[in-house]
């Protein structure tokens, strides 16, 4: 049976759903190993915990256990996140959490850049098709083969507005936004402002901005190199900045201070760049979305006075690529659609 499912690769963490589950993991990858891990807690481990995989010769982890276990380990920040397998590990090892047989097909919508849509070709090349790949199961390395028969790529903001007005199934839950939109979809390494005008699409209007919560990472970052002469990567950051805290030898020391400046600079220069490529008061409507749209959203919210943010923002993109995937693909007859991408691009 083939499974549709929303998947969206973002440079922070990676964001899957077929509409009943859903996972999240840090989009970090590290050079695996055959050596002996023990849970103290027991011998169950969540797959999300437990990513492995295996590619070629190679075996990687991912997410958590790449955090935890890896000698070597990156979260790739590039333009085009070609180097080595990167894009690719994380994609199939999404996948690889709905994967309960031997074989398993999937059709696929997700989503690019706005400024990168024109890698779309080369992205499909990579991850359409047949691939042998071996997952952890229970502690041990089983192969399983994963069959990508469609892929769908799109805008990534186009997610957040298909998730305002469509249900996961695909139906029409609410009006499609008339007026001219803008979705402010702030991720990790880019920003991108997207303009759909009465449910279409508007390129000429729409860019992406490098500028995302990475930024704010490396303010956050150098300060802790000053103030307490820690030096720590962008994917050893996470849960030091979501709980506002670090431990030193033991000690937990409060850096909420050293997260909310950094965040306030981040504000600064997004709200800079907003109204440089838009005229906001010709926008009918601001949707504010993505995990760096959550963490600022106090800050940018109070100086976009007609913007709101999107449901569940860190996922919103996810949900609505499973929408419209449900849209394309699902066997039953349904209404003319809204916002084609392959005619708006």
């Amino acid at each position: 049976m083939t499974k549709i499912v929303g998947l969206d690769v973002g440079y922070g963490f990676v964001k899957i759903t077929d509409g009943e589950s859903g996972y999240s993991f840090p989009s970090v990858v590290g050079e695996g190993h055959t050596k002996p891990t023990f849970n103290s807690r027991g011998n169950y481990k969540p797959a999300i915990d437990d990513l492995k995989i295996g590619m070629g010769q190679k075996l990687y982890f991912v997410g958590k256990s790449a955090i935890r276990h890896s000698k070597f380990v990156y979260r790739d920040l590039s333009y085009t996140r070609s180097v080595g397998d990167d894009f690719e590990i994380l994609f199939y090892s999404a996948l690889s959490l709905f994967c309960p047989n031997r074989t398993n097909e999937f059709k696929v919508v997700t989503g690019l850049p706005v400024e990168r849509i024109h890698l779309s070709k080369d992205l499909e090349t990579r991850v359409r098709g047949e691939r042998t790949i071996n997952i952890s199961r229970g502690g041990e390395m089983q192969e399983i083969r994963i069959y990508v028969s469609e892929v769908e790529i799109v805008p990534q903001p186009l997610g957040t507005y298909w998730s305002q007005f469509l249900s996961l199934d695909g139906e029409e839950n609410s009006f499609p936004l008339e007026g001219l939109t803008g979705i402010i979809d702030l991720g990790f390494r880019t920003t991108d402002l997207a303009a759909i005008e009465d449910g279409e699409y508007i390129p000429e209007k729409s860019i992406s901005l490098s500028v995302g919560l990475a930024t704010a990472y490396s303010e956050v970052s150098a300060n802790l190199a000053t103030e307490y002469g820690l030096e720590k990567e962008s994917y050893a950051l996470d849960s030091v900045i979501i709980k506002r805290k670090i431990n030193i030898s033991g000690q937990a020391f409060d850096i909420a201070e050293i997260v909310d400046k950094a965040f306030q600079k981040l504000s600064t220069n997004v709200l800079v760049e907003i109204n440089s490529q838009w005229r906001v008061s010709d926008f009918d409507n601001l949707i504010l979305t993505g995990g760096g749209g959550q963490a600022i959203s106090s800050y940018l919210l109070s100086q976009l006075q007609h913007a709101k943010l999107a449901v569940d923002p860190i996922t919103a993109n996810c949900r609505g690529y499973l929408s419209w995937g449900n849209r394309l693909w699902q066997t039953r007859p349904h209404e003319e659609t809204v916002l084609t991408p392959q005619q708006s691009l």
